[in-house]
């Protein structure tokens, strides 16, 4: 029988195992056998213990300086942040700037010290998280200076968050040249009350690089940077499933600032925690808590249900169900997440459309050219993709419009395009009424635009080639009513934004990212929408593409978020209705299979 004991000399929990029993202990992420005292040793973490258990059952023994270390951990955070994990509002609604699901997560944040904020896109997740660094003892033992890693696109509305919510904190937004940078570093530095913004991308030019698996660093990228100089208590990473490969620069950065000496407490904000399937949380957890989550591959094989691929390889395609109560337990103390049906039940209904368009034949003709040989002949030259992925972004692009080659060689969109017809149609009808427009393609975006040019229709736009103060004013007067239609890139114009004056939405592309679509369409429907009967979420889909497959793909995610999430599960427990769920999955599988 094996027996485990609490080492608080090292830290660690000590476990003596018969020999039969090694593969059981090699199994718990972050186990090593010490040779010289012929023992086991694994992290002192509640998770650590709830695989002990989950693994040795009835044969596993305990020891008292175990159970009293179990007893204490249980007490002062795991049964607090489980109580408050599933609260819709606090013991006592003190800050009525809140609401009140809003203020008991900020009472979660509280007591997880490190956490994951997985609430439903447009409910307030940033408001939340500046409460929580404002009301933590501050400023005798506060959470400052922080860190905020966020999209390039909602930096500036951090800063402007951060004066409203958290007057006492000095935003410093990251941006600039190379020396205009060193400057904000510097003033940032010799401020313990500076709160930092920095886009998502920049981190890997601003810190060093944590390591991960068999990767070599350099001497380069070992090296600390301006990030690694300031002594943050507290590291905020929002739209966190940004991070989920773990073997990228961006990733490593954020692992190495968050797991600075002087952290003590980590934030990760999304409402898709998951952006394929839950192999990608074990990121999120291990920023969060390194101790508790070390190692992906055994992350992976305890909670995940895998499958053989077409390439001969392993899949994710779900969670593990023999371990889906144990791994519900082991989030659990780190997650919270509240949908808008929950709790913004004055939100309007989601309503769904779906306009079909054929293309025309000259546009047909390509398409199925680049999807039968991968090449075909258009004015102005050859269109030939030299992979398959490549070719599925020719697919996208012909399946939007018409295609030609320009003088430098690069495929353009032109018209015809019957995309661009049934928005027009569509803007006619709306006779005036703000609608937000996106896709994936910019040039899609910009052909779209050319004509309502043509139209005299005026627009805003938000792309990656328009500059920030451009974007943030084009949003202000869509938002003021100046500006009838707001045309976005997903990628650009996706995220963190407010666009509450449209009650429609129309996609003229959709992306294979089931984060990016959720993300897109709740920029619309979010705290602010309440003014609207209904919000229309508008598909315009081209008939026999591979449009109709990356619904059936984002379905698919869909699913496997619920997984995580368990929202449907959670809206039936309580009473609510979960039409909107099934519509969706209705409207997509209709979508694919040419049903009316």
């Amino acid at each position: 029988m094996a027996y485990a004991e609490f080492n608080p000399t090292r830290n660690r929990i000590d476990v003596t195992t018969r020999y039969e029993e090694k593969e059981l202990i090699k199994a718990i992420p972050g186990s090593r056998y010490h040779g010289e005292e012929k023992i086991w040793s694994v992290p002192a973490t509640f998770v650590a213990c709830l695989q002990l258990r989950g693994l040795f059952k009835d044969s596993l023994t305990l020891g008292e300086k175990l159970k009293s270390w179990a007893v204490l951990e249980r007490v002062d955070r795991i049964d607090q942040a489980m109580t408050l994990r599933t609260k819709l509002e606090p013991e006592t609604w003190v800050n009525k700037l809140l609401y009140p699901f809003q203020e008991a997560g900020q009472d979660f944040l509280g007591v997880a010290g490190s956490a994951l904020l997985g609430d439903e896109m447009g409910t307030g997740k940033t408001i939340q998280l500046l409460a929580t660094l404002k009301d933590e003892g501050y400023p005798e033992v506060g959470m400052l200076p922080a860190l905020v890693i966020c999209p390039n696109s909602t930096k500036w509305n951090w800063h402007d968050e951060t004066e409203k919510w958290f007057p006492e904190a000095k935003p410093y937004v990251v941006f600039g040249g190379v020396v205009q940078r060193r400057k904000i570093f510097k003033q940032a530095k010799d401020d313990p009350n500076a709160l930092v913004i920095i886009n998502i991308e920049a981190v890997r030019n601003h810190s060093r690089l944590a390591g991960y698996g068999s990767i070599h660093l350099t001497d380069a990228e070992k090296e600390p940077k301006e990030l690694n100089d300031i002594p943050f208590r507290t590291v905020v990473f929002d739209e966190a499933h940004r991070m989920k490969d773990p073997k990228s620069k961006q990733t490593r950065a954020a692992w190495a600032v968050g797991h600075g000496p002087t952290v003590q407490h980590r934030f990760a904000l999304t409402g898709t925690p998951i952006a394929n399937d839950p192999s990608d949380l074990w990121s999120i957890l291990h920023f969060l808590a390194p101790e508790e989550h070390p190692t992906r591959s055994k992350f992976i094989d305890r909670y995940c249900l895998q499958a053989w691929n077409s390439y001969g390889g392993l899949s994710v395609i779900g969670v593990q169900p023999e371990t889906r109560a144990e791994f519900q337990q082991v989030i659990g103390p780190r997650f919270r997440r509240v949908t808008k049906d929950e709790v913004l039940k004055q939100l309007p209904r989601k309503q769904r459309q779906l306009i079909r368009v054929e293309m025309s034949p000259k546009q047909a003709k390509a398409y199925r050219e680049m999807e039968t040989q991968l090449a075909t002949r258009v004015d102005g030259g050859v269109i030939v993709a030299a992979s398959n992925l490549t070719a599925q972004i020719r697919l996208l692009q012909f399946a939007g419009s018409t295609c030609n080659v320009d003088e430098e060689g690069l495929v353009t969109p032109v018209e015809p395009s019957p995309k661009i017809d049934a928005l027009l149609d569509l803007l006619d009808a709306a006779r005036g009424k703000p609608i937000a427009v996106c896709a994936v393609q910019r040039k899609l975006i910009e052909l779209a635009a050319k004509r309502l040019d043509k139209e005299k229709i005026t627009y805003g736009l938000i792309t990656g080639k328009v500059d920030e103060w451009t974007r943030k004013q084009n949003l202000k007067k869509f938002q003021e009513g100046e500006l009838p239609v707001l045309l976005f890139t997903i990628q650009a114009g996706g995220t963190g934004l407010n666009m509450t004056a449209a009650d429609t939405i129309v996609f003229m592309q959709r992306s294979w990212s089931m984060v990016d679509n959720r993300q897109a369409e709740d920029r619309v429907h979010r705290i602010g929408s309440e003014v609207h009967e209904s919000i229309n979420v508008i598909d315009i889909v081209t008939e026999g593409t591979v449009e109709e497959t990356v619904l059936t793909r984002y379905l698919e995610k869909v699913h496997r978020l619920d997984q995580i999430t368990q929202d449907r599960a959670r809206a039936k427990a309580n009473g609510l209705d979960v039409t909107e769920l099934d519509e969706l999955e209705t409207f997509i599988l209709n979508a694919h299979l040419g049903e009316a």
